[in-house]
């Protein structure tokens, strides 16, 4: 299982996953995968899909959200492309989960030709309350 992940240079201390990879882990990892999509808004509103199963997180803080993750969680990181830099150390912030970023990001996701889900911003994500 070691051989799917890679270290990925510009978010040092969080592994790589590949598309295809995680596509494979979904269904026996239900239970300890958790998917964060990172998109701002906009991207999300110029294409409402994600991963099946990832949690939006526009305007969400992320740091809370670490905090509240059950322990030994799995946890996959993914934006259009790459996830931004100001993510590079959520890893730090709890020792007891894992941490992945999704290689290629959505773009890869949607290359792969792997299954997708509708997002709609108004249900179903965690979004900021005024």
């Amino acid at each position: 299982m070691w051989q799917i992940f890679q270290r990925n240079r510009a978010l040092r201390g969080i592994v790589e996953i590949s598309a295809e990879h995680l596509s494979v882990l979904l269904e026996p990892l239900r239970s300890k995968l958790i998917i964060l999509d990172l998109r701002p808004r906009d991207e999300v509103e110029e294409y409402p899909r994600i991963i099946p199963g990832a949690l939006l997180t526009t305007e969400v803080d992320l740091p809370t959200l670490i905090g509240w993750m059950p322990p030994d969680a799995w946890v996959v990181l993914y934006a259009t492309d790459r996830v931004p830099g100001s993510c590079s150390r959520l890893h730090l912030l709890r020792n007891d989960l894992s941490f992945y970023v999704l290689s290629g990001g959505l773009r890869a996701w949607w290359r792969a030709d792997l299954a997708m889900e509708s997002a709609d911003l108004f249900a179903g994500y965690l979004q900021r309350r005024d």
